[in-house]
């Protein structure tokens, strides 16, 4: 980052007005993480558990197209709570290019990566996600209930299906969720 840039967004620091210091900061870890990305990326490969998915969630706040191969090689990893991470940065990113990725990854065997990866597909608009989202509604509850959300906050008409049947549910809560999300769906 150059000396101007950084001298810049420190002042900025502290500025009268509470939206251009919230800016600067924001701005400034941008760019401190992007600093560092050569360090996260060899953390987010190494040994130590605890660096990889601290590392994972650094990578948050860079914007660099550098970061999304690695990220979609430590979705595979065996660590779950690190695919877990990792799953919950891509959707905070939200790029084109790791849509296809994260719907591979709905058959991760662990539920709670599955519910990470639902809640990330949620945030992409692509009318084909509520038919990779459909099968899901069958699993465990708190699968089944992050996968009726996800319909919900996409509310693509695509969804209606799948929450249909889902109000035939044997689950109380699963049809009430079924219920909330086919009225935020748009025709």
């Amino acid at each position: 980052m150059s000396q101007a840039i950084k001298q810049a967004l420190q002042k900025a620091l502290s500025d009268g007005d509470e939206g251009v210091r919230q800016a600067a900061a924001v701005s400034l870890d941008a760019l401190e993480g992007r600093e560092h990305l050569d360090e996260l990326l060899a953390q987010l490969k190494g040994d130590d558990r605890g660096q990889r998915i601290a590392a994972a969630y650094a990578l948050e706040r860079v914007s660099s197209t550098k970061i999304f191969i690695p990220l979609l090689e430590a979705l595979k990893s065996q660590d779950s709570d690190l695919r877990a991470a990792v799953a919950q940065v891509l959707g905070g990113k939200r790029h084109p290019k790791t849509l296809g990725p994260l719907v591979k990854a709905l058959a991760d065997p662990e539920p709670g990566v599955q519910v990470e990866i639902i809640k990330a597909l949620s945030g992409f608009s692509d009318r084909r996600i509520p038919a990779c989202l459909e099968p899901l509604l069958k699993k465990g509850e708190e699968v089944s209930l992050a996968a009726i959300e996800a319909l919900g906050v996409l509310g693509f008409a695509e969804g209606e299906k799948g929450l249909i049947q889902a109000l035939e549910d044997q689950r109380p809560r699963v049809r009430r969720a079924a219920a909330e999300a086919l009225g935020r769906l748009q025709s």
